[in-house]
């Protein structure tokens, strides 16, 4: 397995990791607008970018993940994992791991010191293990309303 930046030849393999995980969280999929944001992140070097696992036998992508370098409002530069999936019938095969363990590097080599990931109150356990076997540790609750 290799894990590399995504390329256009993989955008078909990306949207339906996407879809996915839009079912998985509950979410509508606007299959358009992600279809346009990724064409859009390919034109400009941004402060984002999104990782693929890349099974090398197969030739085909097996997980995903967005990273992006933000600023907070007190001007800290932190990163933020987002889209973290990985196909169901690879899972708890340690790809979600090397993944993460990926973007980590790629943070610290941007010179990051903090990175922040969202979850579901009813996410997977095995990601809570995860995030916990790497090190993260929750520090605030989200509450939101839906209007």
């Amino acid at each position: 397995m290799l894990i590399r930046e995504f390329s256009e030849k993989d955008t078909e393999e990306i949207t339906l990791l996407m879809k996915n995980l839009c079912i998985l969280k509950g979410q509508e999929f606007d299959e358009e607008r992600w279809r346009k944001s990724i064409m859009e992140h390919m034109k400009i070097d941004s402060n984002s970018e999104v990782f693929v696992a890349f099974d090398e036998e197969k030739e085909s992508i097996i997980g995903m993940a967005n990273c992006s370098i933000k600023t907070s409002d007190k001007g800290c530069r932190f990163g933020l994992i987002s889209n973290l999936i990985v196909k169901e019938e690879k899972r708890r095969l340690g790809i979600g791991e090397e993944i993460v363990r990926f973007i980590v590097d790629f943070f610290k080599g941007n010179h990051i010191h903090s990175i922040r990931l969202a979850l579901k109150q009813d996410a997977d356990n095995a990601v809570k293990t995860l995030l916990t076997k790497l090190g993260f540790q929750e520090t605030l609750h989200i509450y939101e309303l839906k209007i």
